[in-house]
């Protein structure tokens, strides 16, 4: 069942250098809100991280949707983990200089 009560996917070309999001008003909220329970872990120096899926069920995050006839929209992202790193942690995985 596709999600219907909110649209939010993202979609990568063959080769992934490439992202498109595609949102409505729904899945801009529900991004904002993820992002910001991750920015609140973040201001407590805590590190944390999300995860936005489509499994097919009733109340996916994501929507499995892409435009048409675009040839930079090839492969529709399934799972999303989006990771909120401090410094020291970013710093220890070499995420950051």
């Amino acid at each position: 069942m596709e999600n219907m009560g909110h649209l939010l996917s993202f979609v990568t070309n063959t080769s992934g250098d490439y992202l498109a999001i595609h949102a409505d008003l729904a899945g801009i909220d529900l991004l904002i809100r993820e992002l910001g329970l991750l920015r609140h872990a973040l201001l407590q120096d805590q590190v944390e991280h999300t995860h936005l899926q489509y499994i097919d069920v009733p109340g996916d995050e994501l929507s499995p949707t892409k435009l048409e006839n675009q040839p930079d929209e090839v492969n529709v992202v399934t799972h999303v983990k989006i990771y909120a790193w401090n410094d020291h942690w970013a710093r220890h995985h070499k995420l950051k200089k």
